[in-house]
This record gives C-alpha cells, structure tokens and sequence, in this order.
C-alpha cells in the first residue's frame, strides 16, 4: 500500500454558480475541485500571450484558496491522442500548481487532441473513449512519467465514459487501469457515475468491476447524476446521483484505504431545476456515507 496525505472529506467540482452557493454557505464542503482550463482563455500555439485569465473568475479561485484546499481537474491534457503534446499548455497548468498549491491533479484516460485531414491539431469536441490494449498503454505510461514530475502533486487519471466499444481489446478496463497504475505511478480518480454509465449502457456488473480494481489506488471518487437520451444513459451531470451510485460509493468505502475526497459534479445549465437546496442534500448524503466509514 502506498502512503496518501491526509483525507479532506467532501467536495464539490467548480461552475459557475458555486461561487454563490459557496459564499451562502461556506460549510457545505472540505474542499474544491477546480478545472483551470475554465479559468483562462486560449490563443493556441502563437499567441502573445497566450493564455488569458478571467478576471471574475479570478477572484472566486483566490478566495477560495484563503478558505479551502484546493484540487485540479482538467481537461486539455489529451492524454490518449497518439501524438499531440502541449509544453506551454504543461507549464501552465504547473505555474497554477505553484500559486495555488492544488494537492493532486487530474485528468482523464481519454482524448480530446485530433488531426484534421489537412494535418492541423483541433479539439474533438468531446472527450474520446480509448481501447485497452499493449499499445495504448504504453504510451499512456510513457506520457504520465513524463508529466509527474512538472506537477508537484499526486497525478490521478479518470476512468471514462464509453459510449461505443471496441470489440478486440487486449486486456479488461480494470486489468488495463491496474496496470497503468503501476507502470506510470499514477493514482486513480474513480467515477462512479462513469462506471454506472457504462455498465448500464452496456449491460455488465458495476461491483463485479470495483471487485477486479486495484481499490488502494483510488485517492479521490467523482458522483453525480445522468439522463436517458434515445434509450441511452448520458453522463450529463444533470442533477441527483442515482441509488445505484450511492451503493457503489457504500460499497468502496471500506475497501479505499487511501481515498482523500469524494467528489459532487453537476452542472450549472440544471440549476434552475436542480437548486440549492438540492445540491445540499447531495452533498450531505456522501459526507453521511463517508462519516459512516471515516468517522472524524
């Protein structure tokens, strides 16, 4: 078992209206998750500068570094695509890292980065699922070796939504996490609305996963909740978590020797249906589950 820092408790993924809700009620959580590509504004490769912060925004993350420790999970990393890499996009998430001091830092096992058929870099548009085989492993690997050492904390991947499989995957999603734990160092981000996702989409046994992952490398959990959209269950962040990922969460627990938060996402475009109030009782049923198995 790996050594971990101390555990935070419950936390919350930043958007745009956290900050009131926050600032209303600054005890509903022990930490927040920022994704600091919301933060700024791109360029692109040649702009002067190229990253260009918001101020508004910027004004929430220092406040809420003098009143809470603070993660980061991002989403521009594109650690699946075969060739793309950003060294400024890099150093900027380590210049964060260093004026905000985040505890671990996260992205997802996923790609974002694509080439154009003219040969031009663009966004996808969406976050690509991978296969799970040697090949890709390998060079996940090679990439999260490289990148721990210029962000000075614990570096997590995020199991991923899929919502297409690939039919000659080399090993399982949990042999192919196990692994990658161990080759690059790497700690896991475990979504558990992902894995409810996926097993109900494509009919598998959600405990049957968690019983084949390596569960002492899960620092920090995501929840959340989703729709169905043409007969297919959607990752939309859209309100409460359903039963079933609260039963998963009951059932990790004991068996996460090294999880330091668990983590609510929703997201703001709901929030007129899905309020306050809601997002409360959401919080205080996983700081109910995590008391029950970490008393303080």
């Amino acid at each position: 078992m790996r050594d971990s820092a101390s555990a935070l408790g419950i936390g919350i993924l930043h958007n745009p209206v956290v900050p009131d809700l926050l600032k209303s009620d600054p005890g509903m959580v022990d930490y927040v998750s920022i994704m600091p590509d919301l933060f700024w504004s791109d360029g692109g490769s040649g702009a002067n500068p190229r990253f260009v912060e918001s101020e508004p925004w910027m004004e929430f993350i220092d406040w809420a570094c003098s009143r809470y420790p603070l993660v980061a999970h991002s989403i521009g990393l594109s650690l699946g695509s075969a060739e793309f890499s950003d060294d400024a996009y890099v150093e900027q998430l380590a210049d964060w890292h260093r004026r905000y001091g985040f505890l671990w830092h996260s992205d997802h096992l996923s790609f974002t980065q694509v080439r154009s058929a003219s040969g031009q870099e663009q966004n996808a548009g969406m976050a690509v699922s991978l296969p799970f085989d040697f090949e890709v492993l390998a060079l996940l690997t090679a990439r999260i070796q490289a990148l721990r050492p210029r962000l000075p904390s614990p570096f997590l991947v995020e199991n991923a939504v899929a919502y297409v499989t690939f039919s000659d995957e080399e090993m399982s999603e949990p042999a192919f996490l196990n692994s990658l734990v161990r080759d690059s160092g790497c700690w896991l981000l475990l979504d558990l609305h992902n894995l409810y996702t996926n097993a109900r989409n494509h009919r598998f046994d959600a405990s049957a996963f968690l019983r084949q992952l390596d569960l002492d490398a899960v620092l920090e959990v995501h929840v959340a909740g989703g729709t169905e959209e043409e007969g297919i269950y959607t990752d939309a962040h859209s309100g409460p978590c359903p039963e079933a990922v609260w039963s998963l969460l009951e059932e990790i627990m004991p068996c996460t020797p090294n999880l330091r938060g668990v983590t609510f996402e929703f997201h703001d475009s709901y929030f007129s249906i899905f309020g306050a109030k809601d997002v409360r009782a959401q919080l205080d049923r996983a700081r109910a589950i995590w008391d029950r198995h970490r008393p303080r």
